[in-house]
């Protein structure tokens, strides 16, 4: 109660001071106009009636007072709107207090007291300063809206007036409306003011528009000879609503590519995706597709034609005997491709898709040398073959395709590949082929293993043993068209179905189930080790399989073998019979074998046999016939003992290898001989490369296979890492061999290493257009393991150059500059990336997701703390105060923002911004302030992305930085910096644009 009455006396003590303050002025100016005070007596006498009663309200009120008192009449009295104008211009009076009295007036019936208020309204918007603090902020704006919006209403009343009497004083005030508004037309401040109000009040604005069509369109109907041509061209020219619209700029391109002779981002980006992630739908791939279009500004045509272009690099970039990758590449080109156009054609249905798309082939036929090179590489025209297949999806005509074709005849440097018959078939058309053989595949048989199984064991079998003839074709076309997983299930669940007999069965019976398990196990072994496990773990129907239980406890991959002691636990019975098997050569398969249990437990009697040959107990002839009686009918099983062995190896030391690498040197050996099972030739075929990947670490050097060793053991990976990009660079493209170097330096060295030493080598040109090209190949080389390179250079490489103080050349421009659209682009394109449900590629490490984040906080903070008091002690996150907190910074009126601060994207976004909000509050202007500026210019680049970035800088860092260097942001790029769709951005943009207007030059 005693609160309430307090504060009801502070509200008459206010309202009894304003009172005083009004009568006071009112003796003054009847004092001043009969005395006839110049402008600079007037305000020395109001000024101190203002501060002697310190009533803001009451300051108001005087604005009212002196433009009522000047109003009077018919006439307005000059010498009291001087005195006005004198004190608003002096900040006695609030200006918006002034404006918001004009906008009220609305006596046409005096059109000399109009004029005087246009003229009044366009010198103070024109030649006031600026100011944030006392007008409220958004206030302003408003004000300025309503100011604009009654100027074009005075004019179309005017105009109406003066189309009905055609008298002077409406001629002479539609004329000094349009020019009041030309003159407002001309400050950057007042439409950076006015677009902020838009998005405020977004009606007012709507309405401001149709007033102006109305005043046009009354224009229109004033006789030509009624009024002059300069007063018709002044109105039929205003601008200030169009210069409002065009404040909302087009932002540049991140990365310019018009002068560049290929886009070595996309065709980059092509060939990973070809030769790492063959398995990978392609959905994520269409939408980095989009981002990169975004970031380039490129045309769609252009855009098809650079992906196009990177499969015809990579077709010729084939080396002869690489059959997977060529397998890989011809896929990708002529089965992935097509669903990519067509994927694309889906998602922007309102383009002229077909005509950009036969503009793309177009330009590819300009490449007439590389077409002709990957023709006499292959050996057929690649060319005729892709456009078939897009002809077949309807994204070409068949019109489009014979242009096509009949302009690629007339181009070509050679003879034109014959359609017939050769020794060798391309392998563009043996993918072709493979590709409805799958579907075939998949349909037929393996659709009875539901209904029963006993009955068509010999036809599946049939289909095995005629698909060992092209497998590796086979797996192609299945990878490119999203059918590989499908067809593991399949191939799973037989080898569920044929591990054991379901009842009674004959000698034939138990052969051909055991030709089924053998060719399924090892079909399965070869497709896990190409494209990674995660292939078949992906399916929790299958995970209990034995198949898929034997991969997660023995198979080796990328050389990392597991633990003996968590293989599959053995049954001593069992062990105990194979023994007895292998020492007699008596036949384990008689009774209706369970050969899911014969894998599991002959790896253990392998190991007593070998002990029992380290004893002295066996004979080196006794072991080779054993090891002959282990491979003689089922090659799953060496499959196994090879799996075992390797990692029991991998656990002895030099001395102790020797007779266990003699018994795998005998046990990969295939037999020979007329006698031996049906197919085992291919089967063999088949076990000898699954086995080859498992062994390739083990074995001694010198008994190794010749295989690409693209990081020497005698070589240090950071030299291996320079030679690597300096060849990539120096080309503009990344070709296999590098390729496959730089994937292998990222799993053995990690992605912050490989993240430093990336952004080192693409800094070291010294030209700019050489600067650019590295950008566009390292932000396509960042795609390798995008999630995981985009957190490293957040939380690792940055923080490092910007706590260093040894950093200024990397920084300072234009390698700042350069550094800064790396980081845009690379966090733009893991952001896109996360919304997208992705297969892991192989070679990745384990996702950043997965590990704890509850200490990340705790942990980030001392980590950079330390570093600053190592290497810059006068930047000091904590005395700025900086938290999480600051993206709860809002107003009343706007909805908290919903931010994930678990997200580990979000979180080194977070702890970068705060680290160069620090670097900006330091007060020393430095390359590293140019970083950060160039960091947030390029990040409004980013179209519609960059809202995502932007919303994690801190709200005083734009003001700050504009303190520092004024007008490094000019008022439209600080319209895109701020979130127009709030209060608090819209305070913020405001705040900034005020500050600056002291800088505008009209």
């Amino acid at each position: 109660m005693a609160s309430q009455t307090a504060g009801t006396s502070q509200q008459m003590a206010g309202k009894s001071d304003s009172q005083g303050l009004i009568s006071r002025v009112k003796s003054l100016l009847v004092r001043a106009w009969r005395e006839r005070w110049p402008d600079i007596q007037w305000g020395i006498h109001f000024k101190r009636l203002v501060h002697t009663s310190n009533s803001e309200a009451g300051a108001r009120e005087c604005a009212e007072i002196l433009l009522q008192e000047a109003l009077v009449g018919t006439h307005p009295n000059s010498l009291i709107l001087s005195y006005l104008k004198h004190a608003t211009f002096s900040k006695l009076l609030p200006v918006s207090a002034t404006f918001q009295y004009i906008t009220n007036y609305d006596d046409f019936s005096k059109p000399h007291c109009l004029l005087a208020l246009v003229d009044l309204a366009q010198h103070l918007s024109t030649y006031m300063g600026f100011s944030y603090g006392s007008e409220g902020g958004l206030a302003l704006c408003h004000t300025l809206q309503s100011l604009v919006y009654w100027l074009l209403k005075v004019m179309l009343r005017s105009a109406q007036q003066f189309l009905e009497s055609e008298q002077t004083e409406h001629q002479n005030l539609l004329h000094s409306g349009a020019l009041a508004l030309q003159a407002m037309a001309q400050s950057q401040t007042i439409a950076s003011l006015l677009y902020i109000a838009r998005a405020e009040n977004s009606e007012v604005y709507n309405n401001m528009e149709q007033t102006e069509l109305n005043m046009r369109g009354t224009l229109s109907q004033i006789p030509q000879d009624s009024i002059s041509a300069e007063l018709r061209h002044d109105v039929s020219n205003l601008d200030i609503l169009k210069n409002v619209k065009q404040m909302a700029v087009t932002p540049d391109a991140v990365l310019d590519v018009s002068s560049m002779p290929i886009c070595s981002t996309i065709v980059t980006m092509v060939m990973q995706e070809a030769i790492l992630n063959p398995t990978s739908d392609i959905q994520p791939f269409v939408d980095q597709l989009f981002i990169i279009e975004k970031l380039v500004k490129c045309k769609r045509s252009y855009l098809f034609c650079e992906v196009l272009r990177g499969c015809f690099i990579g077709l010729v970039d084939l080396k002869p005997g690489e059959s997977q990758e060529q397998f890989r590449m011809c896929a990708f080109t002529y089965l992935k491709v097509p669903q990519i156009l067509q994927k694309i054609q889906q998602q922007s249905p309102s383009r002229d898709f077909v005509s950009d798309l036969e503009a793309g082939f177009e330009r590819l036929l300009h490449s007439t040398s590389m077409l002709d090179l990957a023709d006499s590489r292959h050996n057929c025209d690649l060319l005729g073959f892709l456009l078939g297949e897009c002809t077949k999806l309807n994204l070409l005509s068949a019109a489009q395709q014979k242009s096509i074709t009949a302009k690629r005849v007339s181009d070509m440097d050679r003879p034109r590949p014959t359609d017939q018959q050769q020794a060798n078939q391309p392998c563009a058309s043996l993918i072709l082929r493979a590709e409805p053989t799958v579907s075939s595949i998949l349909k037929m048989p393996f659709q009875t293993l539901d209904a029963d199984y006993s009955k068509n064991q010999e036809a599946q079998l049939g289909v095995l043993q005629h698909m060992l003839k092209s497998f590796e074709l086979i797996m192609a076309a299945a990878a490119a068209t999203g059918k590989l997983q499908t067809f593991c299930f399949k191939l799973i669940k037989f080898n569920e179905l044929a591990k054991q007999s379901p009842g009674p069965e004959g000698g034939k019976g138990s052969t051909t189930r055991a030709l089924l398990f053998d060719i399924s196990f090892l079909m399965l072994c070869h497709i896990t080790q190409l494209y990674g496990s995660e292939l078949i773990t992906s399916n929790m129907e299958c995970i209990n399989t034995f198949f898929v239980q034997w991969v997660l406890r023995c198979l080796p991959e990328d050389g990392k073998y597991k633990s003996v002691d968590i293989s599959m636990s053995s049954d001593s019975s069992k062990v105990d019979f194979l023994l007895n098997a292998l020492t007699s050569g008596s036949d384990y398969t008689q009774g209706s074998p369970k050969w899911h249990e014969i894998c599991n437990n002959m790896p253990y009697a392998i190991q007593e046999v070998l002990f029992a040959w380290e004893h002295g107990s066996l004979s080196s002839d006794s072991i080779k016939m054993i090891l002959n009686y282990v491979k003689n009918r089922m090659l799953s099983l060496p499959v196994c003992v090879v799996a075992w062995m390797c990692s029991y190896i991998n656990m002895l030391s030099d001395d102790a290898r020797t007779k266990p690498l003699s018994m795998l040197q005998q046990l990969i050996q295939p037999l020979s001989g007329d006698n031996l099972p049906s197919y085992y030739a291919e089967r063999s075929q088949l076990m000898q490369s699954v086995v080859h990947k498992m062994i390739q670490d083990i074995l001694p050097p010198a008994q190794r296979r010749p295989n690409p060793q693209y990081v020497p053991a005698n070589s240090l990976p950071a030299d291996v890492m320079a030679t690597t990009l300096k060849a990539v660079f120096t080309q503009g493209w990344l070709d296999m061999d590098n390729l496959h170097c730089l994937e292998a330096l990222l799993n053995l060295c990690g992605s912050d290493w490989f993240a430093d030493r990336q952004v080192q080598h693409m800094l070291e040109s010294h030209r700019v257009e050489e600067m650019h090209v590295n950008l566009g190949l390292a932000a396509a080389i960042t795609h390798m393991d995008l999630e995981h390179i985009a957190l490293s250079v957040l939380l690792h490489t940055l923080p490092n150059l910007l706590l260093s103080a040894d950093s200024h050349a990397m920084l300072t421009d234009p390698r700042g500059y350069t550094l800064a659209k790396f980081s845009v682009m690379t966090v733009t394109a893991a952001q896109a990336a996360r919304s997208v449900q992705k297969e892991s590629r192989r070679g990745r490490k384990r996702s950043r997701n997965e590990f704890d984040l509850d200490d990340f906080d705790d942990f980030d903070s001392r980590h950079l703390q330390t570093k600053r008091a190592k290497m810059e002690p006068q930047i000091t996150l904590d005395s700025e105060g900086f938290n999480f907190d600051f993206l709860n910074v809002k107003e009343d009126t706007d909805a908290a923002p919903v931010i994930d601060t678990k997200d580990p994207l979000n979180k080194a976004l977070i702890n970068l911004f705060r680290l160069m909000n620090a670097i900006v509050h330091d007060g020393e202007i430095s390359p590293k302030t140019s970083f950060v500026i160039g960091f947030i210019d390029e990040a409004v680049k980013c179209g519609p992305h960059a809202r995502y970035i932007l919303q994690f800088m801190p709200s005083n860092m734009l003001s700050q930085i504009l303190k520092c260097i004024p007008g490094v942001f000019e008022n439209e790029k600080v319209l895109q910096i701020c979130d127009l769709t709030n209060t608090t951005g819209r305070k913020i943009a405001t705040k900034v644009v005020c500050q600056s207007a002291r800088f505008e030059r009209d």
